[in-house]
């Protein structure tokens, strides 16, 4: 019989090396070679908040963004899917987010000279064509209205409209119903004219590039007008609500959907490794105290998790869980007791598991260009330096069980999270109090409530 190979040791990863330049009308760009990753993945970022945004049309970013792809005024409508098409283009994402908005597509590395100037296009001189302007606000209004009768979605939304009310990442970052039905054409070239700016943006390239690539980037960009545009400051997060509670009526849902949250530092914090040690202890992992307990020991749940998702200047801490009307209430007095560190600290073993996780799975998150991209546009939107995941995964494993405690128990505590609930509200409320908890009903046919959740936040 032969013998089974042996197991080679991890070998110790680094983030590929960033090369950064700005042309001369500001654009900034980022380049990462990956030798062998023959598609290279283009991302454009807008630096621009959603807080420039007017008020009355919230959602035109996202249309803005979405519309690139629609037609430019070199290739208007078809010419240019013709011409992504000719040189293997293909649209992976447009949109906006709380911090900035992208588009993203991915080329042969053999056509990035062809695919380069399409992308430059698209940003810098899209058609946006009323009737596809049309097209994109009916669709965005449909998945508004499918959103209202998913119980998942509501409650995303419950809690981050309960969490910070009024701020913007408190209603839809995609716009709600009464905005984004107003939006015209005339709104979504005003948006664009103000915003698409190179001295605000930022190209980033990754895959097998070539060694020409800052002159291929020149040329398609070069000539994109600098601009003028004056943008206001982002929006300071105000304090965050705590201790509540909230159910979302869905009487014909036959499952619950939970989340609980709070706001925590970001990736900027040096807080930042503890907590994400934490959290993969309590929740990022398959093992971790809330899959284990809520789905596994006690059957309440098909499953239940948590994360943290960091903004440029905060981060989101969210459990979620999806589970039976009947059982509701008691997964949501445990998870509020699971996640709190003070009474049951993180063990070392725990603490080692959690940070072989997060140091492990890195290089298996981030093997692909797009992947790459991504995170390198993240830093950018995060004001961090390309060597910030390398600094993170050297700290994440100098993290102790005491650091990981005190970090989440600290920023983390039971009695200020935010609980939003989606189902059956007369159950769930007589359920809650017998188990102690206090909740307030927002109910889909009240009036006078309704867009206090529908118009919330993810």
């Amino acid at each position: 019989m032969a013998r089974k190979p042996q197991v080679q040791a991890a070998q110790p990863w680094r983030f590929p090396p960033v090369d950064e330049t700005v042309l001369p009308n500001g654009l900034q760009v980022s380049t990462v070679n990956l030798p062998g990753q023959r598609v290279v993945t283009m991302t454009l970022l807008l630096d621009v908040p959603l807080t420039a945004e007017p008020r009355q049309t919230e959602g035109v970013a996202a249309l803005a963004m979405q519309a690139c792809d629609e037609g430019t005024l070199p290739h208007p409508g078809s010419e240019l899917v013709d011409a992504l098409e000719g040189c293997g283009a293909v649209t992976q994402d447009a949109g906006a987010g709380l911090d900035g908005s992208t588009i993203t597509i991915e080329a042969p590395a053999s056509r990035l000279a062809q695919a380069l100037p399409l992308l430059a296009e698209m940003v810098a001189e899209p058609a946006y064509d009323e009737a596809d302007i049309q097209r994109l606000v009916e669709s965005r209004l449909l998945v508004i209205a499918t959103g209202l009768v998913s119980p998942p979605v509501q409650a995303s939304k419950a809690l981050r409209a309960w969490l910070l009310p009024t701020h913007r990442v408190g209603r839809l970052l995609s716009g709600d119903t009464e905005t984004v039905a107003t939006i015209t054409r005339d709104d979504v070239v005003a948006w664009h004219q103000r915003v698409a700016q190179p001295v605000r943006a930022r190209l980033v390239l990754a895959g097998e590039l070539p060694s020409d690539v800052n002159d291929l980037v020149h040329g398609a960009f070069g000539s994109w007008s600098p601009g003028k545009m004056s943008m206001p400051e982002a929006e300071p997060w105000p304090p965050v609500a705590t201790g509540k509670v909230v159910v979302v009526d869905h009487p014909d849902a036959a499952q619950v959907s939970l989340r609980i949250g709070t706001v925590t530092p970001g990736r900027t914090s040096s807080d930042w490794p503890a907590l994400q040690v934490a959290n993969a202890t309590v929740g990022a992992m398959f093992g971790s105290r809330l899959n284990r307990v809520l789905r596994e020991e006690r059957g309440l749940t098909y499953g239940a998790g948590s994360g943290l998702t960091s903004l440029r200047d905060a981060a989101f801490f969210t459990m979620q869980a999806e589970c039976r009307p009947e059982v509701a209430a008691e997964a949501t007095s445990l998870a509020l007791q699971l996640l709190d560190l003070s009474a049951a600290p993180v063990t070392p073993d725990e603490a080692r598991d959690a940070i072989a996780y997060i140091t492990g799975a890195t290089p298996l998150h981030l093997a692909t260009a797009d992947a790459i991209a991504a995170q390198v546009t993240s830093f950018a939107l995060c004001n961090l330096p390309p060597t910030w995941f390398d600094e993170y995964t050297a700290a994440a494993r100098r993290v102790t069980a005491e650091d990981a405690t005190e970090a989440f128990a600290r920023h983390i505590q039971p009695t200020s999270l935010v609980v939003a609930l989606c189902g059956p509200a007369e159950l769930l409320l007589a359920d809650l109090a017998r188990h102690g908890i206090d909740a307030k009903v927002e109910g889909r046919n009240d009036q006078d409530n309704r867009r206090s959740w529908t118009d919330a936040g993810v």
